[in-house]
């Protein structure tokens, strides 16, 4: 059977140290060329954009993506109606999105959907697209080329929801719900061999409120869910064919968690998550990191990072990231402060522990982590933010999108990042998401923006050398 490890053979942990060796600016960095942003037409309001790359065939993604997010018909077919579908920009050969469409059809498209909105994509080329309606979570499961035309409600109220794709093109669906006074997680899996989704399996939590919720997966379709819940963050993990062990407590938490997990095919996982104070009130802010002997059984915690943030300022949407390389091996990203401002660490990965991390940093400025991708070539995009502070967060509608690549391992050599490159001018730019087309190492971003004061959606493609 394959294993995917964690530094537990010579090529994961010649990645590994690779990974350790991020430099911003590295001589060794990927140079990275990105087109000028591009609107994409829509006729109302386009929020919550995502980019996605589903499979062909088990461990071999097609190529053929899109851009999906939540809007009005692009072509104006429902004007007035008021009703927000599932609409697509399919990404072919050329890594440039086809005319916009609506992906929904039917009594489908008259179901109103909202935010938030994930996806993930399966070994047959299906887009997996979870958002609320009706204040309910709800799964659009099909293919771009014909639409979707019925929706499968999945319970709760869609609030926390997560998605994961496998090695092969598995794909999860997790959900939090709630029943009197219990809440809990519904888990939806597509196994690489499947085309639907098969029945839930519901794990308990407890009687408080779940804040964040997140999915490592194996090569074989086993998963860890991680969930916030009661000030801690817990720890679940299911085979692929349905048994759940118990859950497990892995460190304490704090105002809105941000959450990232691996999980290794020799039952070993990654755990990354923040514990902050809410704003206004005082208190260390830590970036915690659980790391599992085999089983995968936690104990205890390591301490990535830990920092005084201003008193009406926190981490936003995506700070941590927990990413498999193509060689199999792990790179974390996680916040830092650094002279008064915010940085990103990113660090390798090994069975013994985390590397050394480097620093992709802007001096004098604010740099936040906002989204990441994993290439073919070994390598990872980053987009960043950068806004400026006030007294209760980030200024998103003065907010400069960064990005860079790292470039693929190489012997000798090792993994450098390319300088900082501006994706977006100041402005009213926000929830980017990126994803590398597997067939031409081009990374597609996408991101929130205004056009004529109605909310839309600007994508870029970006090549490395």
């Amino acid at each position: 059977m394959r294993r995917l490890g964690l530094g537990l053979g010579a090529a994961l942990l010649g990645a590994a140290i690779a990974i350790a060796l991020l430099v911003a600016g590295s001589s060794l960095a990927s140079d990275q060329s990105w087109s000028a942003p591009v609107a994409l037409a829509n006729c109302g309001a386009a929020t919550q954009p995502k980019v996605v790359f589903p499979f062909s065939a088990p461990g071999m993604r097609s190529g053929e993506g899109a851009i999906v997010w939540l809007g009005s018909s692009p072509d104006c077919t429902d004007k007035g109606s008021g009703v927000t579908s599932l609409d697509i920009a399919a990404l072919h050969s050329d890594d440039e999105p086809a005319a916009p469409r609506a992906l929904m059809s039917g009594a489908a498209a008259r179901t109103g959907l909202a935010a938030p909105l994930q996806v993930a994509g399966t070994t047959h080329g299906q887009i997996v697209a979870v958002a609320a309606a009706a204040g309910a979570a709800v799964l659009a499961d099909g293919f771009a080329t014909s639409g979707i035309d019925e929706l499968t409600s999945l319970g709760g109220s869609g609030a926390q929801t997560a998605t994961m794709d496998g090695f092969i093109g598995d794909a999860d669906v997790a959900t939090v719900t709630e029943s009197a006074g219990q809440y809990g997680i519904e888990l939806f899996a597509q196994r690489h061999y499947a085309s639907h989704f098969g029945k839930g399996y519901y794990l308990s939590g407890g009687p408080a409120r779940i804040t964040a919720l997140a999915i490592g997966m194996d090569f074989r379709a086993d998963r860890l869910v991680i969930w916030a819940q009661g000030g801690e963050v817990w720890a679940r993990y299911v085979t692929n064919a349905g048994h759940a062990k118990g859950k497990q407590e892995l460190g304490p938490s704090g105002y809105d968690p941000q959450i990232a997990a691996v999980l290794s095919d020799d039952d070993r996982a990654f755990v990354l998550w923040t514990d902050e104070p809410a704003p206004g009130v005082s208190g260390a802010t830590s970036v915690l990191l659980a790391h599992s002997a085999v089983g995968p059984t936690f104990h205890g915690t390591t301490t990535l990072a830990s920092f005084t943030e201003p008193a009406g300022v926190r981490l936003t949407a995506g700070s941590v990231a927990a990413e498999r390389l193509s060689s199999e091996g792990v790179a974390l990203l996680w916040p830092a402060l650094a002279d008064g401002n915010y940085e990103i660490e990113s660090a390798g990965a090994t069975d013994t522990g985390v590397l050394a991390p480097s620093v992709l940093a802007e001096p004098g400025e604010d740099l936040r982590l906002g989204a990441v991708a994993t290439g073919p070539r070994n390598e990872i995009v980053v987009l960043a933010e950068v806004a400026p502070r006030t007294v209760d967060g980030f200024d998103q509608s003065h907010q400069q999108l960064l990005t860079t690549r790292s470039n693929e391992v190489r012997d000798p050599g090792g993994l450098g990042f390319g300088p900082l490159t501006q994706l977006a001018a100041a402005g009213p730019n926000s929830d980017p998401a990126v994803a590398v087309d597997p067939d031409t190492d081009t990374a597609v971003a996408a991101w929130q923006t205004t056009l004529y004061g109605v909310p839309a959606i600007d994508w870029s493609a970006g090549s490395g050398s």
